[in-house]
């Protein structure tokens, strides 16, 4: 559980402001051009992203908050929209740098850093963005008019933030030079990929820069079928991917053969067939005994201790097609609160894996969403008003370098402010940007205020859910 801590000193907090500039310093070679240094231009577009009120960091309202002298609006525009510094450079370096940061932590073992793979669309206006389509938007579980991308997030223990992203083009896109040029697509990604191809690349460019993590997650779009299962086993790497409740399983190796011919009319069998019918994976976890499940505690919540049934066995895939039937790892969850359940799929072994390890990765993914929630909400990620590809790609390389910033400042402000959120952090930044220490004094004590009910809420929980934990105070 989270432990009673004093909030007393609050001096670490105090330099947030400066936290932020330097961990910017160590990005502003990113920024230069062969006409024009462009970091304190760059600087000033994340001051923007944390000072702009949600859902109106366009650069407007971005200029008026930095009042930036005289052509301030038109330098931001240009610096986002036209200027050729390498987003991809800059988004391989928060990859390199977060993954190292993770790994001077105390408490860190490779084998908990998760890379898990997730998508998140933008709801737009129009047809001119790029990208733009009627396709499906997760953020509002419909089709509807949006940009999505394909982003990987680095992951361990509470801690996520986003090291790496792609756009996906619809085939609309790639089929339209003229649509291409114009939001100016390079030439060299006019080919359409699938999200799972775009997925593959993010992995393959991420482990060539060094980015370093114990295993490969994503939800059941990405865990659907054979393909990125394969191409993880391929590259040597672990990983946990979710699937639908839909998906075929064979509790047991099945023996592929053709069938005898059993009438003489009509062309003999030449497809092999399984000797036995796969199985649903809902319909096999609803035969299952309750001597079948274990309880495992994955990790101290703000709620309790978060509790779940598991259930782990060795199953068989086979898509008609292969040679072969492939073996995995099934992983089931039930939660304690609703029975609730959620299936996975693993490439780790059933009998020598730890089923606390199984438990750990598959809850991870709430992370993630809580990553997306903050880049969103306190970053604007998806507060853009621009159209072209490279304006996309700065705007979204400039959100996770100020994401990464918010994940290090709460890993390395734990002992002192074990509670402190990314709206804290951002609120904090915003007063004393504003130079005015009596403004960081309210903001101080109103966090103190809510951080003491915080801790109540969280010790009644635990003496609620988990009577023993909650004498353990700290």
């Amino acid at each position: 559980m989270v432990k009673t801590q004093s909030l007393a000193r609050q001096d670490p907090l105090r330099s947030l402001k400066e936290n932020l500039a330097f961990h910017i310093e160590e990005y502003h070679h990113h920024f230069y051009t062969a006409t024009s240094a462009n970091h304190d231009i760059g600087e000033a577009y994340i001051r923007g992203l944390f000072k702009t009120e949600a859902s109106w960091r366009n650069m407007e309202r971005m200029n008026e908050e930095l009042d930036l002298s005289g052509d301030g609006q038109q330098r931001l525009q240009q610096f986002i929209s036209d200027s050729p510094w390498s987003a991809s450079a800059l988004i391989s370096d928060i990859a390199v740098k977060t993954s190292a940061f993770y790994a001077s932590q105390p408490s860190y073992q490779c084998r908990d850093v998760g890379y898990i793979l997730d998508e998140s669309a933008h709801l737009k206006k129009g047809k001119q963005s790029v990208g733009v389509a009627r396709q499906y938007a997760g953020v509002s579980g419909k089709v509807e008019n949006c940009q999505v991308g394909v982003y990987a997030s680095l992951v361990w223990n509470t801690h996520s933030t986003l090291i790496n992203t792609r756009l996906y083009l619809p085939e609309s896109w790639t089929d339209d030079p003229a649509r291409c040029d114009k939001v100016g697509i390079p030439a060299d990604q006019r080919t359409f990929k699938t999200k799972l191809e775009l997925a593959r690349e993010m992995v393959q460019a991420d482990l060539k820069a060094g980015v370093e993590f114990g295993w490969v997650g994503g939800d059941g779009f990405y865990g659907h079928g054979l393909e990125l299962g394969e191409a993880l086993d391929e590259m040597g790497l672990s990983f946990l991917l979710d699937v639908h409740c839909t998906q075929q399983i064979y509790p047991f190796k099945p023996q592929l053969q053709v069938p005898e011919r059993t009438s003489p009319r009509g062309a003999a069998p030449t497809k092999r067939r399984a000797d036995v019918e796969a199985l649903r994976v809902d319909a096999y976890a609803q035969q299952l005994l309750p001597c079948q499940w274990q309880t495992v505690t994955v990790r101290d919540g703000t709620k309790g201790p978060l509790k779940l049934a598991m259930h782990v066995r060795r199953v068989w895939l086979w898509d008609s097609e292969a040679e072969t039937p492939t073996q995995r790892t099934l992983v089931i969850s039930r939660r304690l609160t609703d029975n609730k359940l959620k299936y996975s799929l693993s490439n780790d072994d059933a009998i020598t894996t730890p089923i606390e390890r199984f438990a750990y990765r598959q809850a991870q993914r709430y992370w993630v969403e809580r990553a997306f929630q903050e880049a969103k909400s306190e970053l604007g990620m998806s507060d853009y008003q621009v159209r072209k590809w490279l304006a996309w790609h700065h705007h979204m390389a400039l959100v996770m370098l100020s994401l990464s910033f918010l994940v290090k400042e709460r890993i390395q402000q734990t002992a002192s402010c074990p509670l402190l959120s990314a709206r804290d952090i951002r609120l904090l930044i915003i007063a004393m940007l504003l130079n005015d220490p009596d403004a960081v004094d309210r903001r101080i004590a109103q966090m103190d205020i809510r951080h003491a009910q915080r801790r109540k809420d969280i010790e009644r929980h635990y003496r609620e859910n988990d009577p023993d934990s909650a004498n353990d105070t700290g």
